[in-house]
């Protein structure tokens, strides 16, 4: 069964209705070295596994998209999908790394992919990979700042779902109650995003 575009906008919204949930008790501060951006609880620990588990099947909704049925072994990388993959095949057509989002609480900018390169990973998936099978050290380690950028990355993924490759996205309303999606449009779209409050 293919779940298009809106089931996965709806899986955002209720991931997002739950960071706000979260910035009710810890106030989003402008700089990212503020002692609240360190805080752990379960709380965002199962924030963490609900944010997580929900970019890696993005990303496998995206590979498996008839974009890239032409790369070479893609049935091998399909088979075989990992973070690795996705930065080899789908980071050079959908150039994550290049999307600018305005955190609207603290009106900063982030780039939730930053390192999705030859470097590496984003900090925030590194440690959900690590520690998503141990919730006790999962809590120790996950905090806002992983919470929010890992929101991003949802975000990003979202407006990239391959149900709306080559589709003017203006007709797509995305909630942009934590982030103001700036001149972030997918790769493939055209035309201005429509935003709902």
């Amino acid at each position: 069964m293919k779940y298009d575009y809106h089931f996965f906008l709806r899986r955002y919204e209720q991931i997002e209705n739950e960071f706000l949930e979260i910035s009710d008790f810890i106030e989003l501060q402008n700089d990212f070295d503020h002692p609240s951006y360190s805080v752990g609880s379960s709380k965002m620990m199962d924030f963490c596994l609900k944010v997580g588990t929900e970019v890696e099947t993005l990303f496998r909704e995206i590979l498996n998209g008839r974009r890239f049925d032409s790369v070479s072994n893609i049935d091998e990388k399909r088979e075989n999908q990992n973070i690795d993959v996705y930065r080899e095949v789908i980071e050079p057509v959908y150039q994550l790394k290049e999307y600018i989002l305005l955190v609207n609480f603290i009106d900063k900018e982030i780039q939730p992919f930053e390192k999705f390169d030859l470097r590496g990973n984003p900090e925030w998936f590194g440690i959900y990979s690590k520690y998503k099978h141990n919730k006790i050290r999962l809590i120790e380690k996950w905090n806002l700042k992983h919470s929010l950028f890992s929101l991003g990355c949802l975000l990003i993924l979202v407006i990239n779902h391959p149900s709306i490759d080559g589709k003017v996205f203006g007709s797509h309303k995305v909630s942009q109650r934590v982030f103001d999606l700036l001149s972030s449009a997918p790769k493939f779209g055209a035309g201005i995003i429509s935003v709902r409050y």
